[in-house]
């Protein structure tokens, strides 16, 4: 049956246009040959690159800080070992003078050490007074020898050495003066001899 609506002279309908686009800007290069594949492969390896540099100087800053610390922490144990040595050991310091070698065996003393403090002695006292004969001396007055040092006098001649007043108070609350006589031999001080006195009570001297 024929369509009565049926126009053979009708027009099919034309598509519907599309909306403009804005125009895609390429490089002279580009415009010729087309975008260049290894310029977009830097392009995306740009990031990564930032990156790794950031990283390498994130690391660069730590082990500089690492350095710098390790550097210090060295420092300050060789100035603590330095101090301890002139300060403590027996044998530091305390062997430049005869005050300082007379406050060491002192010191010696106080702390227990006794076989260090004999060895400050002259090879003519040691050869006098054995280490058996001066430790039963030293254990039997102990009380006198563990002594704190008030004041000391400044050296004075006597023959070929120096002798030197050292006041002390005693563990026992009692007051000491001892006089070292001191000579130098072998580039060093040694103690040739020492006498230990009680000294007056000045409390008691007060009441009479």
């Amino acid at each position: 049956m024929d369509d009565p609506n049926f126009n053979p002279d009708a027009r099919a309908p034309e598509p519907a246009a599309e909306p403009d686009r804005p125009p895609v800007e390429l490089s002279s290069a580009e415009q010729v040959t087309g975008p260049d594949p290894a310029n977009e492969a830097a392009r995306a390896e740009l990031p990564a690159a930032d990156f790794h540099a950031d990283a390498a100087s994130r690391r660069r800053g730590f082990l500089h800080n690492l350095y710098l610390l390790l550097s210090l922490a060295l420092a300050a144990f060789t100035l603590t070992a330095w101090i301890l040595v002139r300060v403590d050991s027996p044998f530091g310091r305390f062997a430049s003078g005869p005050q300082e070698i007379v406050r060491a065996q002192l010191q010696a003393l106080d702390r227990g050490e006794l076989r260090p403090a004999y060895d400050m002695f002259s090879s003519r006292y040691r050869g006098q007074v054995s280490f058996e004969i001066w430790h039963e001396l030293i254990v039997t007055h102990w009380r006198m020898f563990h002594a704190e040092i008030v004041r000391s006098e400044a050296p004075a001649k006597s023959g070929p050495g120096v002798s030197l007043e050292i006041y002390l108070r005693g563990a026992d609350d009692r007051d000491y003066r001892a006089r070292f006589t001191l000579i130098r031999t072998d580039g060093r001080w040694w103690i040739d001899d020492v006498h230990w006195a009680v000294e007056p009570d000045q409390r008691e001297i007060s009441r009479t």
